[in-house]
């Protein structure tokens, strides 16, 4: 294993996952070994925050939701999060310390989302999902201390692509209107699993593009040549009037492009998008912060761009 600023993580989660054996091809299985990792690095709730479970109502289906607020009273700045996990095995559960430790670390309600996952359920169900509780939030806001005029969408991983596809479909469907979308190692967002890092960050057995593009297969179920935009977000045509983005990605990511991509097409277009590359570390290091003091700086710039967008200072 390549020697870097997560290797002691990533030693952990390989063990957990079996070192070089294949992952399963099974949900379940998949589910099951992210939940074992993610409870190794668990911690407890910040003494700053509310923790409480919801279950949203939606046509034909329920949406649970964690939300995750400041011991205060009246509206919060309001980010609505959208787990990784490929679209399949994330969850409230695997991600329940990142998304914690946001809320702590910015100072916003943070709502944590669990959409609909793939096999089960493949595009569009999660984006709906998504679009649904951006607008539950408006009409909910009395109830729920939402500041309307305060909003933005983050998601690590998968939960990063559906950030950029919500960014779109928000702005198409005069959605509400965000201040930021926080994109933490975003993707897949594309089919096309031969770009540069795709090909060049091939080291991981068990995280590499023959796993993403499983993930990918499942979620379209296996249209991998859907043009598509909502989902899959670098197929877009018109980047314009999105909001201004966060992108952070790891040096050491085969999804390093896609983020790059991401920003480059927003500034492109005149757009506002900033980039923050991670040095020396891999996909996921938001999960290290307690055993990687390079993955522990990373996360305080995260906060800081947060707050300094949503005007949290």
């Amino acid at each position: 294993m390549i020697k870097h600023a997560m290797s002691e993580y990533k030693e952990r989660v390989s063990a957990i996952r079996g070192g070089k054996k294949t992952r399963p091809t099974d949900p379940n299985a998949r589910r099951a070994q992210f939940e074992a990792y993610a409870d190794m690095f668990k911690e407890p709730y910040p003494e700053s925050l509310e923790v409480r479970n919801w279950f949203v109502a939606a046509p034909g289906r329920e949406i649970p939701i964690r939300i995750y607020r400041q011991k205060s009273e009246g509206p919060q700045p309001t980010i609505l999060y959208f787990h990784g996990g490929g679209y399949m095995s994330g969850s409230l559960y695997t991600h329940d310390t990142v998304v914690a430790n946001i809320a702590e670390g910015t100072g916003a309600q943070v709502i944590a989302v669990h959409y609909r996952r793939t096999p089960e359920n493949p595009y569009p169900a999660a984006v709906d999902d998504g679009f649904f509780m951006l607008n539950w939030m408006i009409v909910n806001a009395e109830m729920f201390g939402i500041d309307t005029d305060n909003l933005a969408l983050a998601g690590d991983s998968a939960g990063g692509g559906l950030t950029a596809a919500l960014s779109l479909m928000a702005r198409d469907r005069n959605g509400p209107k965000l201040k930021m979308q926080i994109l933490l190692y975003p993707g897949p967002m594309n089919t096309d699993m031969e770009t540069d890092s795709y090909v060049r960050i091939n080291h991981d057995p068990q995280f590499n593009k023959n796993d993403l593009e499983f993930y990918m297969r499942a979620y379209l179920s296996g249209n991998m040549d859907s043009k598509d935009p909502y989902a899959v977000p670098l197929q877009a045509t018109n980047y314009g009037d999105l909001p201004p983005a966060f992108v952070h990605i790891a040096e050491l990511d085969p999804l390093y492009d896609e983020g790059v991509l991401w920003c480059e097409r927003i500034n492109a277009a005149g757009g506002q998008a900033e980039l923050r590359i991670a040095e020396n570390l891999e996909h996921s290091f938001l999960r290290a912060v307690t055993i990687s003091p390079e993955a522990k700086v990373e996360a305080g710039v995260l906060y800081a761009a947060i707050r300094k967008g949503m005007s949290l200072d």
